[in-house]
């Protein structure tokens, strides 16, 4: 029988067997497809497309998927294996998952210049693989913003213009609707919702998510007047370069959630009722310490660490850090510092508390877990937008741009100091 750490190395495993095992079949898909393209074509090139649809649907029939999934799972391949030969091969050895393959084909997509792709490809093995599938598309949200960050606005409009709302039924008398819409909306509409179900009476009896709902279709259908009376606050980190407009590195929402091009925070900066806060990072963007001489963290120290890691600090949870307890990695009475507290899920909390998971901070904002099987898993947040945040994937061989903005806005970052 095996013990507890085996169970844990086994799931592991299994896992990399099956992202193999997927891998080989869109092989087999990609294979077949060209092999009814190349009998085809010997014919004529009609006949070579009227071949391949043919081998779609055969596949569709034998794997019982819809044709447009086998067709975007052949396409997915194609793409993978002709301009991303690191994940190709990465997927096919079992060393990162379809989930992640998916998600980093879709941020590939987006990409318009071909050494984007190729500089994805050097590095997304590594840095999506240990992160789960939420926070690894968030994460390449982010690096394809900055990475591409003039062609922002060009991206931002051919998906904004692919907007919509669309409903699934779910049986039982209910269905699902979706919105796409723009990221600082859809943060403002769930913001918005969660205060006004917590401004209900202490015995409304609903449940948080309930009342949502609930506010959410009555909003909508006019059923309450008035709205929902909640001023919804959302919070962004952008570079003073892009805010000011002489650089486009994009800001981020402050629980990591989403990335904000650049134009579209200066939109928002337009509007008078912002507010600005000053943060000191270092040369990197991570946000420096700060202390309280106190047990409970104060609502500075909270804004810090909201900042800072954007949602708790459990590895595997987005939580947003608004949401969480603010808590000690060294039990009191050891400091109220940000380099020994962090936003923490409840439920983790309570697990950390009984002592199913042992947790340390080695260094400010990095977390490291040790579960009970004695695997340590390690939780090291984004650091924050900043100006130069493309030096951090340059090469040595590449020359550094030349800014025709840099005297101007460093007097300008002088002028503001001093006032």
């Amino acid at each position: 029988m095996l013990d507890d750490r085996q169970v844990i190395e086994q799931v592991v495993v299994r896992r990399e067997a099956l992202a193999a095992l997927e891998a080989a079949e869109a092989v087999d898909m990609l294979d077949f497809v060209d092999r009814a393209r190349a009998a085809g074509e010997a014919v004529s090139e009609a006949q070579g497309r009227r071949r391949v649809d043919a081998a779609v649907h055969e596949l569709s029939l034998a794997m019982r998927l819809p044709v447009p999934t086998v067709e975007r799972r052949v396409a997915r391949a194609r793409r993978l294996r002709s301009t991303m030969p690191d994940v190709w091969q990465a997927w096919l050895d079992g060393r990162i998952s379809t989930t992640h393959v998916t998600a980093i084909d879709r941020a590939a997509t987006r990409l318009v210049h071909a050494e984007s792709v190729t500089a994805l490809d050097d590095i997304a093995v590594e840095r999506v693989g240990r992160l789960t599938p939420g926070q690894a598309t968030r994460w390449l949200d982010r690096w394809v913003e900055r990475t591409e960050a003039t062609e922002s606005a060009r991206r931002h409009e051919r998906a904004h213009a692919d907007r919509k709302v669309s409903s699934r039924p779910l049986g039982d008398g209910m269905t699902r609707l979706t919105a796409d819409v723009a990221a600082t909306d859809a943060a403002a509409v769930m913001q918005s919702l969660t205060g006004a179900a917590h401004a209900l009476p202490a015995d409304d009896g609903r449940t948080i998510d309930q009342a949502r709902a609930d506010l959410f279709v009555d909003a909508l259908l006019g059923r309450e007047p008035g709205g929902l009376g909640f001023r919804a606050v959302i919070g962004i980190t952008v570079p003073l370069s892009s805010l000011m407009g002489f650089s486009d590195v994009p800001g981020e929402l402050t629980d990591r959630s989403a990335t904000i091009p650049a134009h579209v925070v200066r939109a928002a900066m337009a509007d008078e009722q912002s507010l600005l806060y000053r943060l000191v990072t270092d040369d990197v963007g991570n946000l420096m310490t700060v202390t309280w001489l106190g047990r409970f963290a104060p609502t500075r120290l909270a804004q810090v660490l909201e900042f800072r890691d954007g949602t708790s600090v459990f590895p595997t949870s987005t939580v947003p850090a608004r949401a969480c307890d603010t808590d000690h990695s060294d039990p009191w009475p050891a400091e109220t510092s940000a380099a020994n507290t962090g936003p923490l899920n409840r439920r983790a909390h309570n697990l950390k508390t009984e002592g199913h998971l042992r947790l340390r901070q080695p260094a400010p904002g990095v977390f490291a877990w040790t579960t009970s099987t004695g695997h340590t898993y390690t939780r090291t947040p984004e650091p924050l937008p900043i100006a130069d945040w493309e030096l951090e994937h340059q090469t040595a061989d590449q020359a550094l741009p030349i800014d025709p903005w840099a005297d101007e806005f460093n007097q300008m970052v002088e002028a503001l100091t001093a006032a």
